[in-house]
């Protein structure tokens, strides 16, 4: 049984400068010298701004900068990644900024409880939580500060009789999928903490769980043992208005955070069911620059049911 050694993790945010008046996740008019640059700008990747980014339970995805419309709007999902063109075109729609700089998040540990099997409402669960120590201040903007987890996954149950059955297989999704646990409770984006105001700063632990039923049986048949294999990548967002989506969007305020595990339980001798391998990746931030997340599915529409896999 391989167990991983404790770790503390200590993550630094992306470097950041202090750009009076430019606040990620807000609606900008772009004013551009010439057609050439506008359009350089608006489908450079790295140019830090988007004509939209619209996301929910189903779905996720942004959109170039529309050069047809009059003025031109775009987003602001990326400070950091603004060119100097793009930058010194930025208008403001709603009147004068009162900020400077950045709000920030700062990760200063994370780890992983569990994985263990426990009894809820009389069913055994297989359940793990990942824990963050954060710290967020909003020195810049009131903002609210919110979690979207995206999960590859394959979940597979093994009979005693022989065969196997796949609860839940992403892959056919065509990428990740957005991880949701209950179906009742389709929010794309998790609250992590209150709506914080400009100037507030506090330290806190955030910790979100994944939960999986552990079937015992499975369309008459007895279920031997559950084998979960699972890449999860995290992304903490920040917004300004969240009810206000044609004048801000969610952004990114820290990098991806990537976790998984991998693990197979079974029933005992005594018939408790336990956990017989695991393997676990620690909550790490990843190297790769903040992205807005994307995905066409979500870990509800993806369980294999009789007629096939879900919605995927």
């Amino acid at each position: 049984m391989d167990k991983p050694l404790p770790l503390n993790i200590l993550v630094k945010p992306a470097p950041v400068a202090e750009v009076a008046g430019i606040q990620a996740g807000r609606r900008y008019h772009l004013t551009l010298p010439a057609a050439g640059q506008a359009v350089a700008a608006s489908h450079d990747p790295q140019s830090g701004i988007v004509g939209t980014y619209r996301l929910d339970a189903h779905s996720a995805g942004s959109e170039t900068v529309d050069l047809s419309t009059q003025p031109v709007r775009c987003f602001v999902w990326d400070v950091d990644s603004l060119s100097p063109v793009v930058r010194s075109c930025l208008q403001g729609d709603s009147g004068p900024p009162a900020f400077l700089g950045h709000n920030r998040l700062n990760l200063h540990d994370a780890g992983l409880d569990g994985p263990e099997v426990r009894m809820q409402n009389g069913q055994p669960v297989l359940t793990i939580a990942p824990r963050f120590d954060l710290e967020w201040a909003t020195g810049a903007f009131p903002s609210q500060l919110g979690w979207v987890q995206l999960v590859e996954s394959s979940r597979t149950l093994q009979f005693e009789e022989g065969g196997s059955w796949v609860l839940l297989d992403t892959e056919a999704a065509g990428g990740p999928v957005l991880y949701l646990d209950d179906a009742n409770d389709n929010r794309a984006v998790k609250p992590v903490c209150a709506f914080q105001q400009q100037g507030d700063r506090q330290r806190f632990n955030f910790i979100t769980a994944v939960t999986q039923p552990i079937l015992s049986e499975f369309n008459k048949k007895a279920v031997a043992s559950v084998s979960v294999l699972e890449k999860y990548t995290g992304y903490f967002m920040q917004n300004a208005a969240p009810d206000d989506p044609e004048r801000h969007i969610w952004t990114p305020v820290h990098l991806p955070i990537v976790w998984g595990w991998s693990i197979r339980v079974q029933q005992r001798y005594d018939g408790v069911w336990d956990i017989f391998r695991k393997k676990l990746i620690l909550p790490t931030a990843s190297t790769e620059a903040p992205a807005l997340p994307h995905w066409q599915s979500n870990s509800v529409l993806c369980g294999t049911t009789a007629d096939g896999c879900g919605a995927c």
